[in-house]
């Protein structure tokens, strides 16, 4: 399995609009990329920035999911990508 973290700027984005963008477009979208098998979504933290981590079954699937969402798109509003690195699992619980 591969993993695909993304770093995301929200700074300038309300945080009930997206929150809400993220759990009812965002996640959803993501959950529909083939090979996909988790993922979890983490809060900004004091500089604005956001973190998404998911992991895919195949190095194809998480290479598929870091170009979609790689540096310098927008997942949403003004939400703007940072960096996105792809790594190999090794180990879950």
């Amino acid at each position: 399995m591969f993993a695909v973290m993304i770093e995301v700027d929200v700074r300038g984005v309300d945080r009930e609009s997206g929150l809400q963008a993220t759990r009812e477009h965002v996640v959803p979208a993501i959950r529909q990329m083939p090979g996909f098998h988790s993922g979890t979504w983490l809060l900004g933290d004091e500089l604005g920035k956001v973190l998404s981590l998911t992991v895919w079954d195949t190095v194809e699937h998480a290479e598929a999911m870091a170009e979609r969402f790689g540096p310098g798109t927008g997942p949403a509003g003004q939400a703007t990508v940072l960096r996105s690195e792809i790594r190999e699992v090794a180990a879950t619980a």
